[in-house]
């Protein structure tokens, strides 16, 4: 059992009135780089091997860029022009990183839809308008409509291409139809197409192909389980079409039937190291007879990646843990150039107004989705509520956070750095406050879940008499106990490998 930290004795005595907290101050655990109470980063991309650029914004004001060392030294900063916050689709061109912006407000000295250029050497800015006017906008009655619906794919000679639902059939016949766009490098309109017919639209879901000049956007057809992936070539001109796109089905005995349909919200990218194509999202399990699962909750989703060859037939998938954020663009997860794939989320999350613990999870696995390691991070004291993940040249991972204290209420934002020796040993984990195995849902009901990637390990249930009530050992990533007969009340599970304990906790059932 892991010594009870100093901040947890501290807020005990606050709420007792006898010690004064400040309410920025939170534990050293999770190697903390960055801190702020007022810039929140949405967007983090390595540069090179000693740096990576930071973009942060609050709300479209504190817009900022930092370049950083990966020990969380400030190299230089910069304003973000002033509406031209991040977005989080973009990438490199000739040296310099490259995204695109759709600007919401009425604002005539700006262009509306343009593409933002950044100099990483300098922090230098040079934007350039795209000829929106030819397009079907209907700026601005539905300006912030569009800076959640335009989703945009850059290409590796610097065009653009964007994809947003077409303006004169939006009111009319409810997202029946979906546009997609070209610019060259500098902004100038090359051509366009129209996807008519389609009842629904997912336009997150629109991406890079694997040649890097082409581009991807999956559609719904009518009826359930029915999202089709089309390949557009440089001239959008469709050369393939995959049906059912990412359909999988598994039979086990807590999840039976269709899941990762792209029914829920998932995004999906193109790894450039390897050319394969990964998805994430949420997704929970769907029972044939309800194909549509109306009947789950969101706290019934969880983590689930998929990866795709270059004809886009799955290769492999895996789930993840509990939820990743409802509108993760992609950011939960992160590529190295050695094939190492990370997968994040958030954990024992709780919709039910104030009762939500906000908690990181992050798996390091190999391009296939063959799981290798898996950590918790689950405070005391505070909620962390994980927003972007990017790979580190030596092996680690950063992540970038939004933090609550739960007796102030105070909020501020960091850029966490989860070293590779926390994914491997047990003892550095536990220094920085980092769990190996953890229990789920907690509190729960006929099911404990115990979750883990150690070896050799096994997995021993005590009630608060101290009786063992339970032991197995642990042959996958997830173990599911039966507590069906169980009463009432809170048990401590003890997970062991060899005769070492590695992990322990409490598990409440009710």
């Amino acid at each position: 059992m892991k010594t009870p930290r100093l901040y947890a004795l501290l807020a005990l005595l606050l709420m007792a009135g006898g010690v004064t907290v400040q309410a920025q101050e939170y534990p050293s655990e999770l190697t903390t780089i960055y801190e702020s109470d007022s810039v929140w980063f949405n967007t983090i991309r390595n540069y090179n091997d000693k740096t990576f650029l930071a973009f942060g914004g609050n709300q479209e004001e504190n817009c900022k860029v930092l370049k950083m060392a990966y020990n969380g030294d400030i190299l230089a900063e910069a304003p973000i022009p002033y509406k031209m916050s991040q977005w989080r689709h973009g990438g490199f061109y000739n040296g310099k990183f490259r995204y695109a912006k759709f600007r919401v407000d009425d604002n005539d000295t700006l262009p509306m839809l343009c593409v933002i250029e950044l100099d990483p050497e300098d922090l230098s800015w040079t934007y350039y308008p795209c000829q929106w006017e030819c397009l079907d906008f209907n700026h601005p009655d539905n300006s912030f409509l569009y800076s959640e619906m335009v989703h945009s794919v850059f290409s590796k000679d610097g065009s653009l291409l964007i994809s947003y639902p077409v303006d004169s059939v939006w009111s009319v016949n409810d997202r029946e139809a979906m546009h997609l766009v070209k610019f060259d490098s500098q902004g100038n309109f090359v051509r366009e197409r129209i996807f008519d017919s389609i009842p629904f639209s997912l336009t997150n879901q629109f991406f890079s192909a694997p040649d890097s000049l082409g581009c991807r956007i999956i559609l719904r057809e009518p009826g359930p389980y029915k999202v089709n992936c089309y390949t557009l070539d440089e001239d959008l001109n469709t050369i393939a079409v995959v049906e059912d796109a990412g359909k999988v089905y598994e039979s086990h005995p807590y999840i039976s039937g269709w899941i990762g349909n792209f029914e829920c919200p998932h995004f999906v990218r193109l790894n450039p190291y390897n050319g394969l194509t990964y998805s994430i999202g949420c997704e929970g399990p769907l029972s044939k007879d309800d194909a549509k699962a109306d009947n789950k909750s969101r706290s019934d989703l969880d983590v689930f990646m998929r990866v795709f060859d270059e004809e886009f037939a799955v290769l492999n998938w895996d789930w993840g843990i509990i939820n990743p954020r409802m509108n993760d663009e992609g950011y939960g997860m992160a590529f190295s150039p050695e094939g190492t794939v990370y997968m994040m989320g958030w954990m024992d999350v709780s919709f039910a107004g104030s009762n939500i613990n906000d908690n990181l999870y992050v798996a390091q696995t190999d391009e296939f989705l063959n799981k290798q390691h898996e950590i918790y991070f689950k405070p005391t004291g505070y909620h962390v509520i994980p927003n972007t993940i990017e790979f580190c040249p030596d092996g680690g991972c950063l992540v970038s956070a939004t933090r609550m204290n739960t007796v102030t209420g105070y909020r501020d934002y960091c850029i966490y750095k989860i070293t590779p020796e926390d994914f491997v040993s047990v003892e550095e984990a536990h220094l920085h406050g980092l769990a190996v195995a953890t229990a789920y849902p907690n509190p729960g009901g006929s099911t404990l879940n115990i979750r883990t990637t150690m070896p050799n390990a096994r997995v021993e249930v005590y009630d608060m008499n101290g009786r063992l009530i339970h032991s197995q050992a642990i042959t996958e990533n997830v173990t599911a106990i039966d507590a069906t007969d169980w009463v009432n009340g809170v048990y401590v599970w003890k997970v062991y490998t060899g005769n070492k304990e590695v992990e322990n906790g409490k598990w409440i059932k009710q």
